[in-house]
């Protein structure tokens, strides 16, 4: 766009349009942030028409980052899908009505969840090498995470970043879910400022650090320094139909979700050995059974859980099946805390699953 104008609007046919105009558009917030911070940011700024957005629980910073696109519409899916609000089927009706009501962690909850999980993602400063100040710089790093949420580093002087941070704190740190592969997948953008950690809380830092990275022996090294990021705000899209903006206040007030350490396990197991079983409950769960013919256990909280679905959908005239995937919340009957507890509510929606 010329100076002094907006650029135009992301067509919202698509992520892969809004992905094209990122990458032709360079928007300032691009260059403040770094291209790959950034990408997460506007698509979080994206309104979905698709179940489970869940307004109801959306941060005044949510709010605004969902509403913002909201009168362009959100991503332009078939008549006939279970995510299309043209879709007037009364079951899809039902299956609408129940993913709106379905409880999910709030987004500062999986923002800290998604950061306690992870080990390294992609940090993006603000260039200061001779020739390239103010461009936008990304480097694949590793930390750890303290009580507050605060991403810890361990850096090295000759870094890039390092040299960068010394002129200009401000920075952003996107990570993706463990195991991401598609925008289904979540992933985040911290946004703050990321200086030295002051030598009389270091012991600490390097303590919780050693936690997650306990073969890290550069940290000893002469030329290697403790950083840690206070986190002014966040950015979340947790797939499809679920994105949203978190304040700094909001996330570090927040705790990780006690069931996540080990959500991947549980759901491997699940979908490797009870498979029909998964496809069963979310039958029995939200209502959806027409067209249904796969469904794999994606993440688990507290709350319940995330299953990408599999339907065949056939249009009046079609020659074929068409086939989509999308997301489905199923909640539990109970909140859990402990691995004993996702069991008992696992085998709860099977038995109810059965009796249906």
């Amino acid at each position: 766009a010329a100076a002094g104008q907006s650029p135009p609007p992301i067509p919202p046919s698509s992520m892969l349009a809004m992905v094209s105009a990122l990458r032709v558009q360079r928007r300032p917030l691009a260059l403040a942030l770094g291209l790959v911070g950034a990408l997460s940011l506007t698509a979080s700024r994206l309104a979905f028409n698709a179940p489970g957005l869940g307004h109801r629980s959306l941060s005044s910073a949510s709010r605004r980052l969902v509403v913002r696109h909201a009168e362009g519409g959100g991503h332009g899916v078939p008549k006939g899908s279970a995510v299309s609000q043209e879709n007037m089927d009364p079951e899809i009706l039902a299956f609408r009505e129940h993913q709106k009501n379905a409880p999910r962690l709030s987004f500062a909850e999986e923002a800290r969840t998604l950061v306690d999980s992870t080990v390294s993602g992609v940090m993006s400063t603000i260039s200061s090498r001779p020739g390239l100040e103010g461009f936008p710089a990304g480097s694949v790093v590793f930390f750890a995470s303290d009580e507050q949420g605060r991403p810890i580093f361990s850096f090295s002087s000759m870094s890039g970043h390092t040299a960068d941070l010394k002129k200009n704190e401000k920075a952003s740190l996107t990570i993706m879910a463990p195991g991401f592969a598609s925008p289904a997948d979540a992933r985040l953008s911290l946004i703050g400022t990321c200086a030295p950690v002051p030598e009389a809380e270091r012991d600490a830092v390097k303590a919780v650090y050693k936690v997650k990275h306990p073969n890290s022996f550069w940290t000893d090294f002469g030329d290697f320094t403790w950083y840690r990021c206070e986190v002014m705000a966040a950015s979340l899209v947790g797939g499809f139909a679920r994105a949203g903006g978190v304040t700094g206040e909001e996330y570090s007030a927040s705790k990780a979700d006690p069931v996540a350490p080990f959500s991947m396990n549980v759901a491997e197991h699940m979908n490797d050995d009870h498979g029909s079983s998964v496809l069963a409950i979310v039958k029995s769960s939200t209502g959806l059974k027409t067209g249904l013919v796969g469904a794999k256990m994606l993440t688990l909280d507290r709350l319940g859980m995330n299953v990408l679905v599999e339907r065949e959908d056939k249009p009046e005239g079609a020659e074929e099946a068409t086939k989509q995937s999308f997301k489905v919340r199923v909640p539990w009957l109970s909140p859990a805390e402990s691995r004993k507890d996702i069991k008992e509510r696992i085998v709860e929606l099977s038995k109810a699953a059965r009796e249906a």
